[in-house]
């Protein structure tokens, strides 16, 4: 063997040595997706349980505030209240609102079911299409969790044209590769998420919309938690499937919930206008008490 082959021979054994170093370090490294239950999923609409597990299958320790409760009428000003700008040459600079409402009606329940389901290790993610009568279906693919007061939204894509060649199911397992994890997406070159009020990006994540749950414009501030025993985080995520996937009891009584909390500070914020009287007050709030 020649000295010319003999180097070569160990500038390649050198570089396989790297490359299997380095894919080690990628194996302890490398963190993985769990769906845990969905509460909705299928061809245009899917709101799943998600956390992400170590190298050794465990949970990964977020701290989320999760459960967490939101009304109905709270989520919706929430997400009414997203816009977006296109990004591009020859690209509007207006900006423009992410959700339409006959959206926003179909996904605000189940995302409000999953965070009253969720453990403070798991997110929310949500897969959501906005029908066009003359041109094609839109898709936007997020993440939500709430942590510190806050509500989180981290967009993977919006309104991305739907091809003629996508599965029909294209959020389901079989090609969820398809899609990005939110998480991992740092920002898009065709959109831009635009804060309002009570709203901020994540520094450096024009994908990232922070969002404060303490302030009035949503409605949702004095929101309280749920107690996490009603899901217990050590009850292992076969029971949380199952409750989440199959028992409509669970879901219809957390539905009930909500309404009752609604109407209740609705009444409250009626006695504190002085527009009834303390005895009224009283008496509808027994009446909704018994109603639960």
């Amino acid at each position: 063997m020649s000295i010319k082959q003999f180097a070569c021979l160990r500038f390649a054994l050198l570089f396989l040595m790297i490359f299997l170093a380095v894919g080690c370090l990628f194996n302890k490294t490398y963190r993985k997706s769990h769906i845990v239950g969905a509460v909705i999923n299928d061809h245009e609409t899917s709101v799943k349980i998600r956390e992400q597990l170590d190298e050794n299958g465990q949970a990964i320790k977020k701290d989320f505030n999760h459960p967490y409760y939101f009304t109905e009428t709270g989520l919706n000003n929430i997400l009414s209240s997203i816009y977006y700008k296109q990004r591009g040459f020859l690209k509007g600079k207006g900006r423009r609102k992410l959700f339409r409402q006959g959206e926003i009606q179909k996904i605000v329940p189940p995302i409000i079911n999953a965070f009253s389901m969720a453990t403070d290790s798991q997110d929310i993610l949500v897969f959501s299409t906005s029908h066009k009568i003359l041109l094609s279906d839109r898709q936007s693919y997020f993440s939500m969790f709430v942590l510190n007061n806050e509500l989180h939204i981290v967009f993977s894509t919006i309104k991305s044209k739907k091809s003629f060649t996508d599965d029909r199911a294209a959020f389901r397992r079989g090609n969820i590769n398809k899609l990005k994890d939110p998480l991992d997406v740092k920002r898009s070159s065709f959109w831009a998420l635009i804060p309002e009020g009570g709203q901020r990006l994540k520094k450096g994540r024009l994908n990232w919309l922070i969002i404060d749950l303490n302030s009035d414009l949503f409605g949702v501030a004095g929101s309280t938690y749920f107690s996490t025993d009603s899901i217990s985080a050590d009850s292992g995520t076969r029971t949380i499937k199952k409750r989440v996937v199959t028992d409509r009891s669970f879901v219809e009584e957390k539905k009930k919930y909500q309404n009752v909390r609604e109407k209740l500070r609705e009444l409250k914020e009626l006695k504190d206008e002085g527009l009834i009287s303390e005895e009224d007050y009283d008496e509808k709030k027994k009446k909704f008490l018994n109603e639960f």
